[in-house]
């Protein structure tokens, strides 16, 4: 009887320092990333695209969302360094090459030459967790406004991705946050391909 105690309070011992385990700390996650970046692709067309940072238009810049403990008190969600925008950026970049797509990051005067520009703004991205006994829950966000310059003709294309996800973990990980979180920045990524077609050197909404 004794034993089956013991692993009760063994149990009990390490949910609770799960729970308070790294309170008022800051949690660094690698977003947005995505998959294949360096995998040689067929290009899809000839056309040159040129990402420029993405502005950083959220309401709190400071970190990307919180974590609840268990038993009170709060950690918060970071990039391990450089900015969102220009993380956004670099990531939408690598997504489209793995398309097919002649994309690259540009900043300032880089972008001349290429056949179009994408600007974008930063709405509402982050990812939030809560603890409780046994579980917890994460809900994450990404709402961003994409825009296009075609050069050629001086048309615009301008389109707004949202997504949103929630997920459930028994022993919470940074990882979950971090996969959850460009889970969805994937989602607004093949959003805007298959939402556009690419006729020439012009990009349009189908």
């Amino acid at each position: 009887m004794r034993h089956y105690q013991f692993i009760g309070i063994g149990l009990l011992g390490i949910i609770l320092s799960s729970g308070c385990a790294g309170k008022g700390e800051r949690i660094d996650l690698k977003v947005p990333l995505t998959s294949g970046a360096d995998e040689k692709v067929a290009a899809m067309s000839s056309a040159t695209v040129a990402i420029l940072s993405f502005e950083d238009n959220r309401t709190d810049r400071s970190h990307l969302g919180t974590r609840l403990h268990l038993w009170g008190g709060e950690s918060h969600f970071s990039l391990p360094s450089g900015t969102l925008g220009e993380a956004t950026a670099r990531a939408f970049a690598d997504y489209l090459k793995g398309k097919g797509w002649n994309a690259t990051v540009a900043k300032g005067n880089e972008a001349i030459g290429a056949d179009m520009t994408i600007t974008g703004k930063l709405v509402d991205v982050g990812v939030d967790a809560k603890s409780g006994i046994g579980q917890t829950t994460l809900n994450a966000k990404s709402r961003m406004v994409v825009q296009v310059k075609n050069h050629a003709d001086g048309s615009q294309v301008r389109e707004t991705l949202t997504s949103t996800g929630t997920n459930q973990v028994f022993w919470f990980d940074p990882e979950d946050a971090q996969e959850l979180l460009n889970e969805l920045y994937n989602k607004n990524f093949e959003k805007f391909v298959t939402d556009t077609t690419l006729d020439g050197k012009i990009l349009k909404l189908k």
